[in-house]
Order: C-alpha cells, then sequence, then structure tokens
C-alpha cells in the first residue's frame, strides 16, 4: 500500500474504484499523465536508444548498436541507462575498442561491472566467450544478474565480490542512488541524496580468482573509484600474461587511497605495457604520463609488441 500511496497513477486508479471520482475524472487524469510518453520518440531519434519499454516487471532500455537491454531504477538516478538514455550514447569509443579487440572464445574480467554495461555488450558480441562480472554490493549484482537475465546471455557469470591487492572481508562505502561510485574510501558517495551505508564484501584479487577458475583473461575491465592500483598489484601472474586492460584513473579518486596514478602507468611498465588514451575523434593517442592537464579517465593498457594491430587500428595518425 506504501508503494501505491506514492505512484500517481495507482492512487488515481484506487480513488475511481472508491467512487471518489468518476471515470470521465479518471480517465482524464492519466491521459493528461500520459502525455509525457510522446515526448521520447524526438529524444531518442538519432540516438544510440532503440527503445524504452514499460512493462509489469519495470523499466528498460535498449542499446541500438549493441542490442543490449539494460533496466532502469527509481532510485539509482546516476547509473548507466539514465547516462544511455539522458545523453543518447555511453562511452562509445571504450565501447568500440573493447568489441573490436575481444574475440570468440576470450576471457573477460569486468572489475567493477556495476549493472553491467561492458559485460552485457562483450556477452552479446561474443557468445562463446567466458566473461565474469565483479561487484560487491549484494543489491546491485542483483540488478546485475536481472540485466543478464533480460537479455538472455548464458556466457556472462556475475560474482558478488570486490577485489584488491589481498583476500579477506572488508567494508564498502554505499550509496544506493550512486551505485557507481561504490568504494572503500568516501570518494563520489556524495554525489547522491541517500544516506552512505557500510557494507561488508568479501574480496579477492584477480591472481586469486584466475587461479581458481584456471583462466587466462584476455581482456580487463577495472573500474573501483580509486582502488585500481591496487587490484594491478593483486594480479602479478594475470600481467605476465598481457592481457588488455581498460581502466578508469582520476587522480582525485587516487589521491584517497593515497597514490597517483601514474604509479599505476609505472606499475604496468613494468610488465611492459604502454598507455593510451581517447582523443575527441576516438582514436587512441600514447600517454606517457597523467598530469594536471589530462582531461582524459579511461585510459588503454597495450603491449607494444603482442597487440599491435590494435593500436595500429586505432591510434591517431
Amino acid at each position: 500500500m506504501e508503494k501505491n500511496q506514492q505512484n500517481r497513477l495507482i492512487l488515481a486508479r484506487e480513488k475511481f474504484k472508491a467512487g471518489e471520482i468518476d471515470k470521465f475524472q479518471y480517465a482524464e487524469y492519466l491521459n493528461e499523465q500520459h502525455r509525457g510518453l510522446f515526448d521520447y520518440p524526438a529524444l531518442l531519434a538519432g540516438t544510440d536508444v532503440a527503445e524504452v519499454r514499460l512493462t509489469g516487471e519495470g523499466v528498460s532500455v535498449r542499446s541500438a548498436a549493441h542490442d543490449i537491454s539494460m533496466l532502469i531504477d527509481a532510485v539509482d538516478l546516476h547509473a548507466t541507462p539514465y547516462a544511455l538514455l539522458d545523453f543518447g550514447s555511453y562511452e562509445t569509443a571504450e565501447t568500440d575498442f573493447l568489441k573490436s579487440v575481444f574475440r570468440e572464445g576470450d576471457v573477460f574480467i569486468d572489475v567493477g561491472a556495476n549493472l553491467g554495461w561492458y559485460s552485457l555488450v562483450l556477452g552479446r558480441s561474443c557468445p562463446s566467450a567466458q566473461i565474469y562480472a565483479f561487484e560487491p554490493i549484494p543489491s546491485t549484482v542483483e540488478t546485475l544478474k536481472k540485466n543478464i537475465g533480460l537479455n538472455r546471455l548464458v556466457n556472462v557469470e556475475a560474482i558478488c565480490m570486490g577485489m584488491f591487492d589481498k583476500e579477506g572481508e572488508f567494508d564498502f562505502l554505499f550509496a544506493p542512488d550512486v551505485s557507481g561510485a561504490t568504494s572503500l574510501k568516501m570518494v563520489g558517495q556524495s554525489r547522491g541524496e541517500g544516506t552512505v551505508r557500510n557494507v561488508a564484501c568479501k574480496v579477492t584479487t584477480l591472481d586469486a580468482f584466475c587461479s581458481s577458475r584456471s583462466i587466462t583473461p584476455a581482456l580487463i575491465k577495472i573500474d573501483v573509484e580509486g582502488a585500481e592500483l591496487m587490484v594491478a598489484q593483486g594480479a602479478e601472474r594475470v600481467l605476465n600474461s598481457t592481457p588488455i586492460i581498460l581502466m578508469e584513473l582520476l587522480r582525485k579518486w587516487s589521491r584517497a587511497f593515497g597514490y597517483h596514478p601514474n604509479d599505476v602507468l609505472d606499475l604496468l611498465s613494468g610488465y611492459g605495457y604502454s598507455a593510451w588514451a581517447f582523443n575527441e575523434q576516438g582514436k587512441l593517442e600514447a600517454c606517457a604520463r597523467i598530469t594536471e592537464e589530462t582531461t582524459q579517465t579511461n585510459f588503454v593498457f597495450m603491449h607494444p609488441l603482442k597487440h599491435a594491430d590494435a593500436i595500429q587500428q586505432w591510434r591517431q595518425s
């Protein structure tokens, strides 16, 4: 009943059933609310949003370019499906790049998968690949699983664990309306209006997980709101196999963990990696150092020899 009281459409229907308004008043009110639906075709025209679907199970948005759908949460207003709906696309260059370097039979590890954009896209594009999507917060993982089911993907596994440089159980700071800002430190959680909560979550390392599954990833994405260096430090054996890595690095988030993003560049260079960043044309440019003038936040790490073909395809001429 509490949910119904907060839903103006259900409340109007209950008033009609109770005889508080007649059918003409009821229809007039509901039709006025429905008018907003007709604003969406113009908003969606020319964007990557193929459709917004309303069912008794919820609301979802589907990407035209990647043929994947994601549920829209009424609370989690900063999540990927809202970005797709609001701006008409989501991390286009990064997504196209990952699709271009991922092959059937490959293994992709999505560290900090949130609601699963990259896992869903790659799961759809390569049905025989293996994809492991890591997220520490149980409620976020439940939505991630729903998105996997919504897309009927059998090659994507949602794993309710965090990644760090050691195994254990840590307290994560989580805000329901900014699920993508979940971290071991206070970083972007304050963007939301909800109460930030401590949630105890299990944590593993990339080396431990890959060893337990006897897998060697060809591709890794790491977006853990500041703890990227620690995730890389827990991946010595994995990094020796030089998978392609897409990693988010923000100076303000890494500062909360006591390091600079260049520490990540230095660590990975020891394994033979070079760093690259997407420019405004969606091409890759070499990134020797991250400075105060660096505007990019997503970086690609590749080995100049092993990944020569991808570098040649994506670098700025």
